[in-house]
């Protein structure tokens, strides 16, 4: 028990420092994040090609293509947190508050899972990206009652 409540912390602090600081004035809310895990998404759907012909769509500048990639990495760290909470949830006895699948979801729908909650709740992008995330697993897995 004590080692999944140590494994959960270093998954926690682990997130917490593998995001370097966002430029002066841009936070870590809804917006930045549904345009930075969009970006992600469009980047593995094999858009650009890897050596762009005349006319075709080149990646995107190098600090775009980091942002895109650091929200990527964000959402499956946030993914795999939840896992390890989840977890320990069922093995203590707690009530768990969010029931992710019993076999992992892949990263890509993780990120997808995101991508939606942020469009469909435009209202909510300048919440905290913690929140927002939380809110979409919240909702994409809930427990039944």
């Amino acid at each position: 028990m004590k080692k999944i409540v140590l494994l959960f912390m270093v998954v926690l602090v682990h997130l917490s420092f593998s995001q370097p600081a966002h430029s002066a004035g841009e936070v870590a809310d809804g917006t930045s994040t549904l345009r930075d895990c969009s970006l992600a998404l469009e980047m593995t759907q094999d858009k650009y090609p890897e050596h762009a012909p005349q006319g075709a769509e080149a990646f995107p500048p190098k600090e775009q293509q980091t942002k895109a990639i650091q929200c990527f990495s964000y959402v499956v760290g946030f993914k795999d947190a939840l896992y390890v909470d989840d977890i320990f949830r069922m093995k203590s006895g707690k009530e768990r508050s969010i029931c992710m699948p019993v076999t992992n979801i892949n990263n890509e729908l993780a990120v997808r899972i995101a991508v939606k909650y942020l469009q469909d709740n435009p209202q909510l992008l300048s919440k905290p990206r913690s929140a927002l995330l939380f809110n979409a697993f919240f909702y994409a897995f809930p427990c039944g009652k």
